[in-house]
This record gives C-alpha cells, structure tokens and sequence, in this order.
C-alpha cells in the first residue's frame, strides 16, 4: 500500500481507488475545489509495490483503509470510492464507524450481492465473454485481452480514449499493467465479499451515490436497491458520464466530495443529499 497526503489542518478526505488500475483518482486529487481539505490519495496493496503473499479479500483492504486512518490521525474521514471500492468503503463504514465521517460512492460494481435480482441473468451474460479472457490473465498470460474485454463491458467502447485523455498514453500502459493483480485477485474477492440488507443497515453515516446517466439499466437499478437499504442515502447523477465518471467529470466530482464532506462538518448533509436523485454535470 502506499499513498499521497495532501496535508494542512482541513477536513481529511480518503479516496480508495476501484479495481484494474490504481491512478482512477489522481485526476480528482489535483482538482482545485479540494482544496482546503486534506486529501490523502490511497494506492491499494497489489497495485504498488511487491505483489501481496497472499490474495486479499475485499474486508482485507477495508483493513488497510482503517489501518492509515489510524496512523493519519486528523479525526474521521470523508472515503471516497468508485466500483469495487465502494465495497470496501461500505465494510470499513461497518467495521470500523469511527474513522468515517461520510461515504462518496460512485457505482458501486456490478456484483451479485448488489445488483437488482431481475438483473441477474443479463448481467451473468455480459460478463460471459470476458470470462476466457480473464481466466488466462489470472493464470498470467497477456493481461491487454482481459483489460479491453473488462472495460469494453464495464465501461464501453471508448474506455481507451477516456483512460488516455485524462491520463495519457504512459498512464493508459500502466492501467493495463496494472490489472493483473485485479483479474488474478480482486475479481474473485469482490464475488466473495458479503453483503446484505443486514449489513447495509449498519452503514450509520451518511452515503452520497454517484452514477452515470448513460450507464446502463442495470447500474441504475443497482443503485435505487442500495439506496433503499441504507439508512441516510443521496444519489446524484452525472448526466453524460458511465462508469469512467471519475476520468469524464474529475471537477463535478471534486465539487460533490468537498460540499459532501463541508456539509458533514455543519452537519447539515441534505443541503447535498436529498431522497430523491439529482443532476450534476455543470
């Protein structure tokens, strides 16, 4: 694990990056409207530094999450996920309730223990083509195959172009790169993690949900079902974004997490959350 600290005396906000590649938030880091707050940037174990001995579950990064939290000091955090992140942001809100302030979660992933049921055989089939490629990244061949079969589905066709213009030709190679430890590890921790409308009701800070309004039926309705088991719950939309939002809509993200966590501080949360959904590109 490693990570990047902004520093200064502000409201201290942890980003966890999603699976495949560990630079999804670095163009939401620079982003002016944070600052003021103390930003800590996280690089999660398996995407730097030696290859962990042993695969990691998904409550194992919330371990880790809790784990700096703790060595930060600078009181409870805004955590700030995307996809399987959000997972582990959700179980370290349950595991440890005392480091987290608030949670920003932008589409949760496309997981059984999530998705809407009536989804679960459309989702099984979209994902069954990326299946042999992924199989032969996790046994260690040639990871480019799995990555464009991952990401076309997850998050279309354009995902190479999106990737590269918010982080260049090197940081597209190193996206790439970095997926091996996600197919070989995380796509089978993340069908492993357990969740439930048991466990959701334990998430006692409030939750912002980010989703794409050109994702697909299936993330929208993912999204309304978590929304209806957390206990305090907004969701916002970015209108023209997908599941690379982070990469699309670094700014209008930036602005949701510093009024999110500054509202949480006042604590008056509905000026940025609402029961019912928003819009927010601007």
């Amino acid at each position: 694990m490693a990570y990047t600290d902004s520093g200064g005396d502000g409201e201290l906000v942890l980003l966890v990056h999603a699976g495949v590649f560990g630079a999804w938030f670095e163009p939401l880091a620079a982003e002016p409207a944070l600052a003021g707050l103390r930003i800590v940037r996280m690089v999660r174990a398996g995407y730097t530094g030696p290859t962990p001995d042993r695969p990691l579950t998904l409550t194992d990064h919330a371990t880790h999450c809790a784990a700096l939290l703790d060595e930060l000091g600078g009181g409870p955090a805004t955590v700030v996920g995307h996809s399987s992140s959000s997972a582990i942001a959700l179980q370290l809100a349950v595991d440890r309730p005392d480091l987290v302030r608030g949670l920003v979660l932008g589409e949760p992933p496309l997981i059984e223990q999530l998705i809407d049921p009536e989804d679960a055989a459309a989702v099984r089939d979209a994902f069954r083509p990326v299946g042999q490629a992924v199989a032969a990244a996790a046994a260690g061949d040639d990871v480019s195959a799995a990555y464009d079969a991952f990401m076309g589905v997850v998050c279309g066709p354009h995902h190479r172009q999106v990737v590269t213009a918010a982080l260049g030709g090197d940081g597209l190679a190193r996206a790439v790169q970095d997926s091996a430890y996600f197919f070989r590890d995380e796509v089978a921790a993340a069908a492993q993690w357990e969740f439930d409308a048991a466990t959701a009701a334990r998430v006692r800070t409030p939750v912002l949900l980010v989703q794409g309004g050109a994702s697909p039926p299936p993330t929208h309705r993912l999204v309304a079902r978590l929304a209806a088991l957390l206990p305090d719950v907004g969701v916002v939309t970015f209108d023209d974004d997908n599941h690379l939002l982070p990469l699309q809509s670094p700014a209008a993200l930036a602005r949701l997490v510093a009024d999110h966590t500054r509202a949480r501080n006042s604590l008056d949360h509905r000026k940025v959350m609402g029961p019912t959904a928003l819009s927010s590109k601007a």
